[in-house]
């Protein structure tokens, strides 16, 4: 019997979760799919029998700062219960524990990991792997000197030879897949080794997590007459063909793209469905239309299952015709996110390296809208070499095609991306504190680009695409907005935009003048408390608004 321990470190930003003021966006936490895959994989393909266990200390960070206990040392607060955490795990003996690392965020935590696990009399063999390793892996072990080895790209093969080697170090050593600081010294130049036939990664059984643990990031887990329902996650593919430059995803997992059967993707949301009580589906695709046969012969079998299907990463946008858009609405998607970007294509093709033209944008909006589907875009602004021009043609295209919500987010240098490494070559980066490389912070000093102006760009957009300038309440669809808008209420209640917002859409439906007017009054209050509410609302002259 081999013991594994996987331990997640926190991946968002604590001071920002605390703030709470949509000014950020902040994180809900989502199954951890990388580290089950590990554990399906590992489990069928071992030669021993294995016990896993995982650790995902996002959860423990958010019950502290949601605790209402916070303090001004949330951040040693949240480092001690840490630490405690670890050290109760690690009473049980475990031969192996494997840090999942993903995000540049990740980074400060993994000493506080690290220097509990070592503490012990008799230590585990330490091991990390993820996206931020495999990108960094020279860094982290100079940094890092207490650990034994990182395992490069996709984790499932490294793992398992791993877990069933008779000699640790030797099998780092000399594994093309691991990277420890004698095989860097020896010159080997670590190369992935991928699944090549996503079916042989069996399915998950999610015994080693509480799913009640995780609310999801399309709806949240609520009870009904039939149960506890719930949204799970699928990748029926790895890889993407292209390299945008801000995107670290083909580092991991190549630029061709693997796929899971047909057969073995519907058999696998029945098992959702049927075991686990799951009616909100999220696709997690890098390029699920990379193959357009295949994704239309899913979404047609998916339309018999009556469960809501989400996009969360973005559909290709090009890639979307009218038999896509038909079999996306027929399946169960009512709304998708598309990964827009830019509204410039010099930015789009010059700065992004983005197989898309702004004329497809259009297209593609046009098509979904036609089949009744609601429409999310992603924003990424602040590329080196974005000029105001370029920013001034995004948000005139925003306006122009109209979405239903607008993400607005600030570039950052994500390790394993063409970004991070023109930030490093050209010296862009204001700030290489990893816990600080989100994408509500400016970090990033380059042409066109000043980092203390960004963030109130970013925000401007935010506020001028979403409740200044919406689409559903500039053509009328009021009930549509309402949704939108008294979810933000619910969440944010002193966010002073969204009360302009709902009065706009009760005054001019004519629903209710009476609360038109107490949100119009909410608005004004905020402003005139809040100094930096004030400025937005200066800027777009609504100091008078009534």
């Amino acid at each position: 019997m081999k013991n594994i321990l996987f331990i997640i470190p926190p991946y968002f930003n604590i001071q920002d979760y605390i703030n709470n003021d949509m000014r950020s966006y902040l994180p809900t936490f989502a199954i951890p799919y990388g580290v089950l895959s590990m554990d399906s994989y590992i489990r069928s393909h071992s030669k021993y029998s294995v016990n896993i266990d995982i650790l995902d200390l996002n959860l423990q960070a958010y019950k502290i700062v949601n605790s209402g206990k916070a303090s001004q040392n949330i951040n040693i607060e949240i480092e001690n219960s840490l630490k405690e955490l670890i050290f109760q795990k690690l009473k049980k003996e475990f031969d192996i524990v494997g840090i999942s690392a993903l995000f540049n965020t990740c980074y400060d935590y993994i000493e506080i990991i690290l220097s509990t696990i070592k503490g012990k009399l008799n230590p585990p063999l330490c091991v990390i792997g993820g996206g931020l390793a495999s990108n960094l892996y020279e860094n982290i072990l100079q940094d890092f000197p207490l650990i034994d080895g990182i395992c490069y790209a996709e984790g499932e093969i490294p793992m398992t030879d791993l877990i069933d080697s008779d000699n640790y170090k030797e099998l780092m050593n000399s594994h093309p897949s691991w990277v420890t600081v004698e095989s860097l010294k020896n010159g080997r130049i670590p190369v992935a080794s991928y699944v090549e036939n996503l079916d042989d990664i069996p399915m998950f059984s999610y015994e080693t997590i509480d799913l009640n643990d995780y609310k999801g990031r399309a709806a949240d887990v609520y009870n009904i007459k039939r149960g506890v329902r719930r949204e799970l996650q699928i990748h029926t593919s790895r890889g993407c063909p292209f390299n945008c430059t801000y995107c670290s995803n083909s580092s991991l997992h190549g630029n061709k793209i693997r796929y899971m059967s047909v057969e073995r993707v519907i058999a696998e949301v029945d098992i959702m469905i049927e075991k686990f009580n799951m009616d909100v589906l999220l696709i997690e695709d890098d390029h699920f239309l990379g193959n357009k046969k295949r994704a239309a012969s899913i979404l047609e079998k998916l339309s018999y299952r009556n469960i809501r299907i989400e996009f969360q990463n973005g559909l290709a946008v090009y890639a979307i015709d009218d038999e896509i858009g038909f079999l996306l609405r027929k399946s169960g998607v009512t709304g998708v996110s598309l990964a827009v970007e830019s509204g410039s294509d010099f930015v789009l093709r010059k700065l992004m390296n983005k197989p898309l033209k702004k004329y497809q944008i259009k297209k593609a909006v046009d098509i979904l809208r036609r089949h009744g589907i609601r429409i999310n875009a992603t924003i990424v602004l602040g590329m080196p070499g974005e000029m105001d021009e370029h920013r001034s043609e995004t948000i005139e295209m925003i306006k122009d095609i109209g979405f239903d919500w607008v993400y607005f987010f600030i570039a950052i240098p994500v390790v394993g991306s063409r970004l991070y490494d023109i930030c490093i070559e050209n010296n862009y980066l204001t700030d290489k504190n990893f816990r600080n490389h989100l994408h509500s912070k400016s970090i990033i000093k380059a042409p066109g680009v000043d980092p203390k102006k960004m963030q109130q760009i970013q925000y401007i957009f935010n506020l001028d695409a979403n409740f200044v300038h919406n689409y559903n309440v500039r053509f009328g669809n009021y009930e549509v907005a309402l949704i939108y808008f008294q979810k933000i209420v619910q969440k944010y209640p002193k966010h002073a935009f969204v009360y302009y917002a709902l009065s706009e859409c009760y005054k001019l439906s004519g629903k209710d003048i009476n609360l038109a007017k107490q949100y119009a009054s909410n608005f004004q209050k905020i402003i005139n408390s809040d100094p930096e509410w004030r400025f937005y609302a200066e800027h777009f002259g609504l100091l008078d608004y009534e």
